[in-house]
C-alpha cells in the first residue's frame, strides 16, 4: 500500500472513531433521560484507495430496542395506570363512609331510632317530639349528602374520561406526524434516532391511558394498536371518543372512517379502564346500595308511622318522602305535612291512646332490629355494616390490585432498562476504547506524514 493510501487509511479511521465517540458520549449525556435507548456504532470494513481492503467505515448507529420487551413495558404500565386511577376512586368513595370522621350514616341512623325511643316515655313532651323531627331530618340530609357526593364522583370520573380521550387524540395526532418525520430520515446517518426516541415516549405516555401495542407491519409501516383497534398507522391517526349510553355508562369509540365504531369492550388496561370500573362498577355499585338501604328504612318506617296516630287523632301520614330506586336517597326528605309539626308525630298506636299512648314510638325503634332491608333479611344496621363492608372490600381489593401491579411494572421497567438503558460504566469503557483508537489512527497519521517528508527530503 502506498503512502497516499496510508493517509487514507488513517483517515478514514480518524473520522470512524470520532463519530463512534460522538455516539458514545451522547449516550453517556442521555444516561438518565426517559425514553432514550442507546445507540451502537456500527462499524464496518471499506476499501482503502485502488486497494480491495483495509479501510473502517462508520455505516451509521442502531438503536438497541427489543420490540417484545417494550409491548411488555407498554402492557404492565396501563394496568398499573388502571389500578392506581380506581384506588384514587375508592379511597375518595371510603371517606363518604368514615364513621370515624362523622361522615358516615351509622350515626344519624342510630340517632333516629334513639329518638323514638326517647319519644315513647313521654309522648306529650313537644322538645323529645321537636327532636325526632331533627333527627328525621338529618338522616335524609346525610342520605342526600352521601348520594350526591357519589353524583359529583362519578362526574369527575367522566371529565376525567373526556380529558384522557383528548390527549389521546393528541398524542396519536404527534404519533403520526412523528411517522412521517421518521421515514424522511431513513437513510440518513442517525437514521432517526432521536425521533424514535420521541416516538417512544408518546407511546410510553399513550400507554398509560390505554392498553397499546406496537408493531412494523408486512409493508414495513409502524403502527400502534390500543384498546384493539389500529390508532396510528404510519402517517395516519383515527380519533377516539367517549360519551354516555343509554345506562348511562361511558361508552367509548373511535372514528375511522365515516362511521362511529364502539370499542369498549377491547379497553383492557390503562386509566380508560380505571375510570370505567371505577365509575361504572364501583361507584354506580355503592350508589344503587345506597338508594336501596335508603328506600328499606324508609319504606318500613313509613309503613309503622302509617299505623300510627298523631296528637290531633290523624293516621296514615308518612315521616318521609320516599322515591322509587334509583333517586332514593338523593331526594329523601322528611315528609312535607310534618315539617315544623311535632305534633304529628305518630306515637300513638290507637287513637283511644291519646294523648300519652307511645306504643307506635316503640314498634318504630323496633325496627332497628328488624330484618325490613335487603329482601326482608337484613336489619337497618346490618345492611347499612353490609355496604360499608363493600365499599371497604372494593377499596381493599384496588389497593391490593395496585400494590401487585406497581411491582410488575417495575419489574418490566427494570428489564426494558436492562436491554435498552444507558450503563455509564459500560460506556466509559467504550469510550476509552474508542479513544485509543482514534489515538492509533492519530500515530498512524503523524507517522505517514514524517515519512513522506523524509521520502520529499531524500529526493530533494
Amino acid at each position: 500500500m502506498s503512502l497516499n493510501g496510508l493517509f487514507g487509511l488513517s483517515r478514514d479511521a480518524l473520522l470512524a472513531n470520532a463519530y463512534a465517540l460522538n455516539v458514545t458520549g451522547q449516550n453517556v449525556a442521555n444516561a438518565n433521560t426517559r425514553g432514550y435507548a442507546r445507540r451502537e456504532v456500527q462499524l464496518e470494513t471499506a476499501p482503502s484507495g485502488t486497494a480491495t481492503f483495509g479501510g473502517v467505515r462508520a455505516r451509521g448507529l442502531e438503536r438497541i430496542t427489543d420490540q417484545f420487551t417494550d409491548n411488555r413495558y407498554y402492557n404492565a404500565q396501563g394496568y398499573q395506570a388502571s389500578t392506581d386511577t380506581r384506588q384514587s376512586s375508592m379511597q375518595a368513595i371510603d371517606e363518604l363512609f368514615s364513621d370515624v370522621n362523622g361522615l358516615g350514616l351509622s350515626d344519624s341512623l342510630g340517632g333516629l331510632f334513639n329518638a323514638f325511643s326517647e319519644l315513647a316515655t313521654n309522648p306529650n313532651d313537644l322538645t323529645l317530639r321537636t327532636n325526632v323531627l331533627a333527627r328525621t331530618d338529618q338522616l335524609c340530609e346525610r342520605f342526600r349528602s352521601t348520594a350526591t357526593q357519589l353524583t359529583r364522583q362519578r362526574d369527575e370520573l367522566l371529565s376525567q374520561a373526556r380529558d384522557s380521550v383528548k390527549q389521546i387524540n393528541t398524542i396519536t395526532t404527534s404519533l403520526a406526524d412523528l411517522n412521517q418525520k421518521i421515514q424522511a430520515a431513513q437513510g440518513t446517518p442517525g437514521d432517526g434516532a432521536d425521533l424514535k426516541d420521541q416516538r417512544d415516549r408518546l407511546i410510553d405516555d399513550l400507554s398509560k391511558l390505554i392498553n397499546v401495542e406496537t408493531f412494523v407491519d408486512s409493508s414495513n409501516r409502524f403502527v400502534v394498536r390500543g384498546g384493539g383497534v389500529t390508532l396510528v398507522e404510519a402517517s395516519g391517526a383515527v380519533t377516539t371518543a367517549v360519551a354516555l349510553d343509554g345506562a348511562g355508562n361511558l361508552k367509548f369509540t373511535y372514528q375511522g372512517t365515516s362511521v362511529a365504531s364502539d370499542f369498549t369492550s377491547l379497553i383492557t388496561s390503562g386509566k380508560l379502564q380505571g375510570l370505567k370500573i371505577a365509575r361504572d362498577s364501583d361507584a354506580a355499585q355503592v350508589q344503587t346500595s345506597l338508594d336501596q338501604l335508603a328506600f328499606d328504612i324508609g319504606t318500613a318506617i313509613n309503613t309503622q308511622h302509617a299505623a300510627g296516630f298523631g296528637l290531633d287523632g290523624v293516621t296514615g301520614r308518612n315521616l318521609f318522602n320516599v322515591v322509587a330506586i334509583p333517586g332514593t336517597a338523593a331526594n329523601l326528605t322528611v315528609n312535607a305535612a310534618l315539617v315544623g309539626q311535632p305534633s304529628r308525630i305518630a306515637a300513638a298506636s290507637t287513637a283511644a291512646s291519646l294523648p300519652g299512648g307511645g306504643d307506635n314510638a316503640v314498634a318504630i325503634f323496633k325496627i332497628s332490629d328488624t330484618k325490613v332491608a335487603t329482601g326482608n333479611t337484613r336489619t337497618p344496621s346490618e345492611a347499612y355494616g353490609d355496604l360499608v363492608g363493600d365499599v371497604g372490600q372494593r377499596g381493599q381489593a384496588a389497593k391490593m390490585d395496585a400494590d401487585v401491579r406497581t411491582a410488575m411494572a417495575e419489574q418490566s421497567t427494570n428489564l426494558r432498562d436492562s436491554s435498552r438503558g444507558v450503563s455509564t460504566d459500560e460506556e466509559m469503557i467504550t469510550l476509552t476504547k474508542y479513544q485509543r483508537s482514534y489515538e492509533a489512527a492519530s500515530k498512524l497519521l503523524r507517522t505517514v506524514d514524517e515519512l513522506l517528508g523524509d521520502l520529499i527530503r531524500i529526493r530533494g
